[in-house]
């Protein structure tokens, strides 16, 4: 394992990193919210929000995992922060060498995938990364690298104004506990922009930033009313109800976009809030506005990218459609026709004809099959899972029918060991063990009756579900291509199929929160092991 070296400007990185004061903070919905668009742009189980510490790396938003924290030699974050211009993507961690031994990797985290898009200041130090991960190789799109990269930027901003709203909070928590009890409402109202003004809209304080952004001295402002600084018309349409909410006692908000003279065109959230004295009247009204204009500008932007995203999903819609009505009719021709040209006609035919019939045949039953393969991978990403409590010795007992003329016809065997209940989805997880049981039986060595055995154990929070065949096996350089869509290792005429049985049943199994691995050898049979995270509310005694 290569630990990542320190940047060069580590001390200075991590005086940056103290001074925001956000480690070891509690959750905050802005940020898990960031890490759930992540998660569901990159299509991942996993998706964090981390930032690197001296000995620790820690995590502001975590999905997919319950740790808080990871020890930073280990943190593959710890490599992302010492490129902050590009995200680290690493397709498969056992393929590089920094990574095929981590802790991590070879651990009951098994983490095969990790895409990091470093978190950076304005003055360039990388604190963390806005990272995705997942426990099988994969690829991320262009756009779904640029989204990582947005996302990234807007923690930055956001945690620069996390900053900036505790200094402006304590700055105002200071200067209220010297003026009149009018204003201790301003302590608990500490953000950007505060304004408190009278009952009868009177200005009585205002904060810095408000002189900032106006433009204007103290002098300028106290003393005139609120209608004279934003004018009748905004006043009366805008806040004029509100602040008569603020008087009853009642707390209220608006959005608006405002021309300010010092920060030009800004989009603020306003709050105006009840200001009591210590007997509990209500003396006024504070008014806090909270510049929310660069979250606005990165919202539009992430906007742009989910309509992308969804142009993208149009796309692959037209193309199932396509798939399933367009190519589905002629390909059913060629096989009605063929059929009834064989049933009505062999005898007419001479032998040559025969055989490219039975060419044309053989064709079209390959080209229906794979067309169902092909549509069946295409739409496991919309089925709608169901998620229940599965016995899987029922799923394999459908199996078990399913697949008996197989076993008759090759002198083949199935046989099922003591199987755990899983929560999952029950057509799926058939789907995944049939594909399994097939290729067992398909890929015999010649000579030697087929024998699949299918078992499980539990191990590291995960049931494992073993399926063992005796087969041809397949070599380590070749273990991974046979996840490939469409991939073949052999002559069709030898062994049949689409190709597509095996990156389906990764999928499903993907879907489930868990990963499918392969340990093979040739001559020496294979064993695929499904990893199914532990059912919640499912008794310990009842699985294995």
């Amino acid at each position: 394992m290569l630990i990542a070296p320190l940047p060069d400007n580590e001390e200075r990185r991590l005086a940056r990193l103290d001074g925001l004061s956000v480690l070891d903070t509690l959750p905050q919905q802005a940020f898990d919210d960031i890490s759930a668009l992540a998660q569901a742009i990159c299509g991942t189980p996993i998706a964090l929000i981390t930032l690197i510490d001296r000995d620790r790396q820690w995590f502001k938003s975590r999905i997919g995992v319950d740790l808080t924290e990871t020890p930073r030699e280990v943190a593959f974050c710890s490599h992302a922060i010492l490129h902050p211009d590009e995200p680290m993507v690493i397709g498969d961690t056992l393929k590089d060498q920094r990574f095929s031994d981590n802790p991590l990797v070879s651990g009951p985290t098994q983490v095969r995938f990790y895409a990091g898009a470093p978190i950076v200041t304005d003055d360039g130090f990388a604190l963390g990364s806005v990272c995705v991960i997942d426990q099988q190789p994969r690829e991320l799109s262009a756009v779904q690298l640029d989204a990582l990269r947005r996302l990234s930027a807007l923690v930055a901003t956001l945690l620069e104004h996390e900053k900036a709203r505790k200094q402006e909070s304590a700055r105002t928590a200071e200067a209220v506990s010297r003026q009149h009890e009018e204003l201790s409402a301003m302590a608990v109202a500490g953000l950007d922009l505060l304004v408190y003004v009278d009952r009868n809209c009177i200005h009585q304080h205002v904060n810095d930033t408000f002189l900032e952004y106006w433009a204007c001295t103290r002098e300028q402002v106290i003393g005139r009313s609120l209608q004279e600084l934003v004018g009748e018309q905004v006043f009366k349409d805008v806040i004029q109800s509100k602040f008569e909410c603020a008087l009853a006692g009642q707390t209220s908000h608006y959005h608006r976009v405002t021309r300010f003279p010092g920060r030009g065109l800004r989009h603020v959230q306003v709050a105006l809030i009840p200001a009591r004295n210590s007997q509990g009247a209500i003396t006024g009204v504070v008014l806090r506005a909270q510049d929310v204009h660069e979250i606005r500008r990165r919202e539009a932007r992430l906007r742009e990218t989910v309509s992308l995203l969804e142009q993208k999903t149009l796309q692959q819609e037209r193309f199932i459609h396509m798939l399933s009505h367009d190519l589905r009719e002629p390909i059913n021709a060629i096989n009605n026709f063929s059929n009834l040209l064989e049933s009505d006609h062999q005898a007419d035919l001479p032998d040559v004809g025969r055989q490219y019939l039975g060419f044309v045949r053989s064709g079209g039953a390959r080209m229906g099959a794979l067309l169902d393969d092909l549509l069946r991978f295409i739409q496991l990403d919309k089925h709608a899972m169901t998620t229940e409590r599965v016995d899987l010795h029922s799923v394999m007992a459908q199996v078990q029918a399913d697949v008996a003329p197989a076993l008759t016809s090759s002198n083949g065997q199935l046989e099922v060991l003591r199987l755990p209940f899983v929560q999952g989805d029950a057509a799926l997880l058939y789907n995944l063990l049939r594909n399994l049981v097939a290729n067992g039986l398909q890929f015999a060595r010649s000579g030697v009756p087929a024998h699949v055995r299918v078992r499980a154990e539990r191990q590291a929070g995960f049931d494992l579900i073993h399926v063992e065949d005796n087969g041809i096996g397949i070599a380590p350089e070749h273990q991974e291509a046979v996840f490939d869509m469409l991939k073949r290792l052999h002559l069709r005429r030898a062994h049949p199929g689409s190709g597509l049985g095996l990156p389906i049943a990764r999928r499903i199994a993907s879907l489930h929160g868990g990963y499918l691995t392969l340990k093979s050898a040739p001559g020496e049979g294979s064993r695929f092991t499904l990893r199914l995270p532990l059912a919640h509310g499912i008794p310990n005694e009842s699985p294995v």
